[in-house]
Order: structure tokens, then sequence, then C-alpha cells
């Protein structure tokens, strides 16, 4: 129904030149509508209006095209906020799980097709957070690896586990909507214990709250070994 009604403004509407801002900006639009295997050059084509030949001046085929649909989504992480690192590196998660629920089609992408120029910007300013904060530039990079990979994992599992891509299941009787869905994805004969295990790890919890938990844990467990660690210093 997104879809028709997307065409049916753009036959309204000018087309505006091709670019490969544009480009993208479509591409992520059928991928979240429809998923990144539907992502073709003749479908983005279609999807712009344009001859799929024309796209290749933008975007040096798919390859490409994926290298760039991860940068786009990077783009969307803002940069740190000015505030104490705990409080930055907070902004860092929520921002980089909020890019997965935003685009549960392209979400994979944006660990495999990491190494872009948005990422690295992104990463390189919270990397001088930590380092203005006194880290070590080693301890820095573990700090940031660790924050990202729980961030993007989180969203990932969400979107994978929930049966509405990339959002929790809310409203009434949604309870029993996952239920039903997590006891169908399970094998057939799975003993009773291990279906209360699955409901435990994947039902037993509002997705924002334990994200929030897992969060602390991160940003305080870091806290407590740099706490540690300066005292060994200072004893030495």
């Amino acid at each position: 129904m997104a879809t028709k009604a997307r065409k049916a403004t753009r036959t309204t509407q000018p087309r505006a030149p091709l670019s490969r801002m544009r480009v993208l900006e479509a591409a992520l639009r059928v991928v979240d509508d429809e998923g990144l295997d539907a992502l073709t050059m003749r479908r983005l084509g279609e999807e712009l209006q344009a001859d799929p030949m024309s796209v290749y001046r933008h975007v040096d085929g798919k390859d490409a095209l994926f290298d760039g649909l991860a940068e786009t989504m990077w783009a969307e992480v803002p940069g740190p906020p000015g505030q104490a690192w705990p409080d930055d590196l907070r902004t860092l998660a929520r921002s980089v799980r909020g890019v997965i629920h935003r685009h549960h089609g392209a979400a994979p992408l944006v660990i495999r097709r990491f190494l872009n120029r948005s990422a690295l910007e992104v990463s390189h300013a919270y990397l001088e957070v930590l380092r203005r904060a006194g880290f070590r530039d080693s301890r820095a990079a573990e700090v940031l690896r660790s924050v990202v990979s729980y961030s993007v994992g989180y969203g990932l599992q969400e979107i994978s586990l929930l049966a509405v891509p990339g959002t929790p299941v809310q409203g009434e009787g949604a309870g029993r909507e996952f239920l039903v869905a997590l006891g169908q994805s399970l094998p057939a004969g799975t003993p009773p214990h291990l279906i209360e295990t699955a409901i435990a790890l994947c039902a037993d919890c509002d997705p924002d709250a334990c994200f929030e938990f897992g969060l602390e844990l991160i940003v305080q467990g870091v806290r407590q070994l740099e706490t540690a660690e300066a005292r060994d210093r200072v004893s030495c």
C-alpha cells in the first residue's frame, strides 16, 4: 500500500535530476519496504522512474550500492552531544539501535559494510570524546567497539525475534501474539524447559528497558575498570 501511494505521488511531481544521494535514498526506500533481496537495478530504476542503466552513472554496480546504503544509514547517527563521556556513549548506542529499527531491511549492512566514511567519521568523533576523557587510545577503541557491537547486535536481535520488523510488539493482546509467534518458530518437539528458556530470553522483557540495562552494564563496567586501573597506577 505504501509503495502504491508513493508511486501515485511521484506521478504528480516533477522528477529531480539523478544524483548519488537521490539514488541511495530511493534504494533505501525500496529495501525498507520490500527487503534487501528486492533491490535490483531494474527495481531501482522503477522507483526513480529512470532508465536502470542511468543509475550506473552514480553507483558502480550493486556492491557499490550496498556500500552507499551503509554510508547513508551511518550518516543518520549524530555526533557526540558534548556531555560527559557516559552520556555521549548512551546517545551513540541509542542512535545506532534507532537506525536498525528504521531500516530493518538494510540493517545487516550497518555492520557488514562498516568501513565507510560516515561510520568512520562517527567513530572518530566518539573516540575523541573518550581520549579527551583520559582514555588511552587502545582502551578508547575497545570501549567504542563494545558499545557499537552491543547496539547493532541488540537491534538485529530485536528485528529477528519480533514478528513486526524493527518494532516491539505492543498493544492489547500483543503478548499472546508474540508467544504464539515464538512457539511457531521453535523446532517441533522442543522440551518444555527449553520453551521456558526461550520465553525468559525473548518474551519476559520490555525491549527498551532491557536495552538500557545492557547499556548500563557496559558503561558502568568501563567506569569501574578505569577507576581500578587509575588506582593501580597511583599505587605504583
